[in-house]
Order: structure tokens, then sequence, then C-alpha cells
């Protein structure tokens, strides 16, 4: 009985990693990226938080973020983005995700996360149903997401070219 009450209070400090299944494999990048996409959702109808960097038709490059919401901002992007997002998957060698993250236990409500990295040749595509990558591997993802919302962060209402709807994707 002490032993697991022991193994009770010791799980939560690792976070349940242990338990964590993970399959599929992502080649390594192949040229400059081109799109950028993270989506990190719970059971509710629109994304806890939602990000992603392309061009858009005009070839603006865009950074279309929402936070629990239907309503979807759009700024432009600096037009190096892609290439610090580049820097941040080679530097966190992001390559190493495996596309499929479950906890090894039956889960029926949570959150779930999924991330796309579009390169010249290929792509790094990556997510899980109530369970992450190694912490390295997370904290690369979360550099990313950093870098966009410090971006966010700096601009103004009037930084806003238009808004958009999870609805219309």
């Amino acid at each position: 009985m002490k032993t697991l009450l022991t193994l009770s209070l010791l799980l939560p400090l690792f976070g349940f990693r242990v338990m964590v299944s993970a399959s599929g494999s992502n080649p390594k990048p192949d040229g400059p990226v081109s799109f950028y996409q993270y989506t990190y959702s719970s059971t509710s109808r629109f994304p806890v938080r939602f990000y992603e960097v392309k061009r858009d038709d005009s070839g603006t490059l865009c950074l279309r973020w929402s936070v629990n919401d239907e309503d979807i901002s759009v700024i432009r992007a600096p037009q190096d983005a892609l290439e610090h997002i580049g820097e941040l998957v080679a530097q966190h060698k992001l390559h190493k995700l495996k596309n499929s993250y479950r906890p090894r236990m039956e889960v029926l409500d949570g959150h779930g996360w999924y991330m796309n990295i579009r390169f010249r040749e290929n792509s790094i595509s990556a997510g899980g149903s109530n369970a992450w990558p190694p912490a390295k591997l997370e904290a690369g993802i979360q550099a990313i997401n950093a870098y966009l919302q410090s971006l966010i962060e700096a601009s103004a209402e009037a930084d806003i070219i238009r808004h958009e709807s999870h609805l219309d994707r």
C-alpha cells in the first residue's frame, strides 16, 4: 500500500511522459520553411491556441492566430519569420518528433495538439492527444510559438490586416 501511495505521488512529477506511446517518423528538413501551423485544442468548438504562418494569395507573409475564439486575426509577418522558424527547427532538431503521441491508457477528454512545418521538399508533422513529446522537443515547439507570440504582442490593433473565421478553414 505504501508503494502504491508513493508511486501515485511521484507520477505527476514526471508529467506522465513515461506513459506515452509515440509512432511514426519525420524526414530531415530539405530547403527553407514555407509554412508553419500549430493548434492546441480541448473539447471546445474552437482551438485554445492557433498559430499559422504562410503567404496569402497576394504573396504577403501573414501570421494568423486565435485564442479560444472563432475569430482569426491576421497581421503581416516579418519577411524573415519563416527563416527564423527554420533556425529554431534546426536548433531543436524537431525532425526527431514522432508523428503521433498518445497516452498508454484510455483518456476520453483532455487536450490535443498538432504541428505542421512544410519545407521545399518535405514536412514535419506531429501531434498528440493528451500526450506530448520529450521535453527537449516540446521546448522547440514552444520556442517557435513564443517567437510568434512575441510578434503578436509587438503588434497593435491597427496592424491587423483582416479577420478570418475557423468556420471558413
